[in-house]
């Protein structure tokens, strides 16, 4: 049986306490992160071949994913995707819920789909929308 020290103890808390600051700040700048909602995109890769590349923004739309692995529907609306129908057994992905920030995913492992989120940052911003400029 192996015997913890004080100083394994006092390391393993430090561990912890650096990895939950971490973990912390990382949370807090991402929520304060700032990007333009025209810009996104949703990147979706089918057996790890690109298979289309929506802009987020614009009108509701459903896109039918269906292979020789199964059968899958996006749904785009409001600025974000989600996934409304899986045929795979535990149906994870539909529980991902509706992504619209950079770097979320949806993941359907049985079917192998993999839908991201990006920020390709290609649309340019008219003058009329910028609220203000920082210096």
């Amino acid at each position: 049986m192996l015997k913890l020290k004080r100083g394994d103890i006092g390391l393993i808390v430090l561990l912890f306490a650096v990895g939950f600051i971490w973990l912390g700040a990382r949370h807090v700048l991402e929520q304060n992160r700032t990007y333009n909602p025209h810009e996104l995109s949703a990147v979706i890769t089918v057996d790890g071949e690109l298979y289309r590349t929506i802009p987020l923004s614009g009108e509701e739309e459903e896109i039918e994913i269906k292979t020789a692995l199964g059968h899958n529907i996006l749904r785009k609306y409001n600025d974000g995707i989600q996934m409304v129908y899986a045929d795979c057994p535990k149906k994870i992905s539909m529980a991902m819920g509706f992504v619209s920030r950079p770097n979320e995913t949806i993941v359907c492992v049985p079917n192998r789909i993999f839908v991201e989120i990006i920020n390709d940052g290609t649309t340019e911003l008219d003058e009329e929308e910028v609220d203000a400029y920082v210096r």
